[in-house]
């Protein structure tokens, strides 16, 4: 970026320095803690705002310029604490306005007597876009010149043209994109929009490049300027309209990535440090052949790309992995739905071990300790990074069946707007026993290169069981061993969340339960009375009718014969509950359901789930997490 370090507001490259602020702020790494130009965003800001909208002699105003300005300033307001002055609005608003009255002739966007181009028509709309001033009336008819473009650019590409273009045909069908709904098109429309995608990767060339642009203008000192490769690159994978056509694309754009790694030049100080990181540069070549340093426009341009990429290809995982376990696909969210757990879908239990004096509620620990962290983290792994190591992203659930812990599951995945992935030990046993290791590596591969997930490992007691058990054969002994590395693997890559649900949690090798394999172990016991009553209060209505509170020891063990019902055991005594015409009765109906419950039934001789339970208190684990570091308070749906 030519601008940090200098005073003179408008001694920079306006388009370069855009360029870079895009890339930047979008892939999250403005935030990094080390880079030099944390706290320079309001400064720049007001140098973009100060300065002549001008670049390269094109003229005041052009635009050019003045959309790449005007998206940097979006761009950097959207970090925390950036925001423009009433001065810096108004220069704002009319460069907008300025825009907005080019974009209206309905004719594209051009540079002095060059004529209009899908590029420089594509950069206003986005423009526009970003700061809400891309009207239905001014769409609908810029939508309608980028079709007539689109086509009159596929039919050359296809008849060979001399002066066919294939970055004008995939600007055109950019714009067309930006300017509507896939949803709002027509179906001849959106298979246009498909076939000339695809015909834009029909003209890449074996090497991965693609044919040069017509000039897009002349800079009158520097000569012509084209299109650049991966400029549109990272535009085409922004578009989310696009996306699964472009994941199906993946082998042209796999060239692409050759090209670049061929073209890259090394860019390291005189330590052999990296500069603020980056190890690589590119360069256009475009305006002086002889030129053989990287330009930074283009560098980020190219980082940009390979940004955009890595999130095609994690939804292209993700996806094949779905289908690899037969298990129905939603993309991760942008915005998580919900914010708290739905007391009435999810009803709270006890959390009781040696480390408090008295119970606490699971569902404002999992909230605390669990989930926010995770929420706050989670737009980090979006980003393409990871979660803090302060921040926990697996647990086992473990408690008597009945009480949910699958439920649990779906809300975890909910609550951060991810996928949900169940496994069971048939996921690996698909192909015999003889595969079981096979299936158990490609899985566990997939998952260590997935991001953005929930992972339920369900039922897979077997493939955890102690080794020194005297029950336990030589596979379960094997499994167990084989399992410890994928785990500790999967929680060394910090970006995927997976879960355990056991309710046998004494079966379990002690090795699988230490740090660094699951970050939490978590007790799910049968909702308190006073949730399942919140769902129920008919049922608290009786309590107050008969009178039986806390004080008195019939009370109490009445009320404690209710709390260790599950959700079910308890639901099905509900109408005999409020058929209770006496005191008597209804404590009769209690004690009834309570010997048939699930937390007093035997697990082994003379063992019941209850005192199991009280056995592994010493067993759970709630490390305490500290306020979480805020994500990027971006918008990032903006990039699209």
């Amino acid at each position: 970026m030519h601008l940090l370090g200098q005073s003179q507001p408008g001694n920079f490259s306006k388009a370069s320095t855009a360029t870079c602020v895009s890339f930047l702020v979008r892939s999250g790494r403005w935030q990094d803690d080390k880079a030099p130009w944390g706290d320079k965003a309001g400064h720049l800001v007001a140098c973009i705002a100060d300065s002549d909208w001008d670049s390269a002699d094109l003229g005041a105003n052009n635009a050019f310029t003045t959309s790449f300005l005007l998206e940097a300033i979006a761009d950097l307001i959207r970090l925390p604490g950036v925001e423009l002055t009433a001065g810096q609005k108004t220069v704002v608003d009319s460069k907008l306005e300025l825009l907005t009255e080019k974009l209206a002739h309905g004719k594209g966007i051009g540079i002095n007597d060059y004529p209009p181009t899908a590029f420089l028509t594509q950069k206003v709309v986005r423009v526009l876009k970003l700061w809400h001033r891309l009207t239905p009336e001014l769409a609908e008819f810029t939508a309608s010149w980028a079709w007539a473009r689109l086509n009159d650019e596929s039919v050359c590409l296809a008849a060979a043209g001399a002066d066919a273009d294939v970055f004008e045909l995939a600007y055109a069908l950019l714009t067309a994109s930006l300017c509507a709904h896939l949803e709002d098109m027509s179906p001849r429309q959106r298979e246009s929009l498909t076939y000339a995608l695809r015909q834009v990767f029909s003209f890449q060339n074996a090497e991965g490049t693609f044919p040069r642009s017509r000039p897009l203008f002349i800079y009158p000192r520097l000569g012509n300027a084209y299109c650049y490769d991966y400029e549109l690159l990272a535009q085409l994978l922004a578009d989310p309209q696009l996306e699964p056509t472009l994941r199906r694309l993946l082998p042209e754009l796999s060239r692409a990535v050759v090209a670049l790694e061929k073209s890259r030049i090394p860019l390291r100080r005189a330590d052999g440090s990296g500069v603020n990181g980056a190890t690589s540069g590119w360069s256009t070549g475009h305006l002086k052949q002889t030129v053989t340093k990287p330009e930074s426009w283009s560098t980020a341009s190219a980082y940009y790309f390979a940004h955009q990429l890595n999130g095609i290809v994690l939804e292209a995982i993700r996806r094949s992995l779905f289908s690899y376990a037969s298990a129905e696909y939603r993309s991760p969210a942008g915005t998580p739905p919900t914010r708290k757990i739905d007391k009435a879908r999810f009803l709270d239990s006890e959390i009781s071990h040696s480390d408090t004096d008295n119970p606490v509620s699971l569902t404002e620990t999992l909230e605390k300790q669990f989930l926010d962290p995770l929420r706050s983290g989670r737009q980090l792994v979006r980003l393409g990074q990871r979660f803090p190591s302060d921040v926990p992203t697996s647990a086992i659930l473990y408690g008597p069946p009945g009480t949910s812990k699958t439920q649990l599951a779906h809300i975890v995945a909910d609550y951060i707007g991810w996928p949900l992935l169940k496994l069971d030990p048939s996921h690996l046993t698909r192909n015999g026993l003889d595969q079981l290791h096979a299936e158990t590596n490609r899985l566990f591969t997939m998952l260590e290169a997935s991001e953005q997930l929930v992972v339920l490992f369900d039922e897979f007691d077997e493939l955890v069981r102690d080794r020194d058990e005297a029950k336990a054969e030589s596979v379960s002994r094997f499994l167990t061993t084989a399992m410890l590395p994928k785990l500790a693997a999967l929680s060394e890559r910090r970006t995927v969340v997976y879960l355990l649900a056991t309710n046998h949690l004494e079966r379990f090798d002690p090795a699988i339960s230490r740090p660094g394999r699951f970050d939490m172990i978590v007790p799910v016991m049968p909702p308190t009375l006073k949730s399942k009553c919140t769902n129920w209060p008919q049922v608290d209505g009786k309590l107050t009718e008969f009178a039986i509170g806390d004080s008195k020891q019939a009370d109490t063990a009445v009320r404690e014969q209710l709390g260790g019902l599950t959700f079910l055991e308890f639901k099905d005594i509900v109408d005999d509950l409020m058929a209770a015409t006496n005191r008597e009765r209804f404590a009769s109906v209690a004690k009834n359901a309570a010997d048939r419950a699930t937390v007093n039934q035997p697990v082994a001789p003379d063992v019941s789930w209850s005192s199991r339970i009280e056995d592994q208190r010493k067993k759970i684990r709630i490390p305490k997490v500290s306020a979480a570091k805020p994500s990027p308070q971006l918008a990032l749906d903006f990039a699209q």
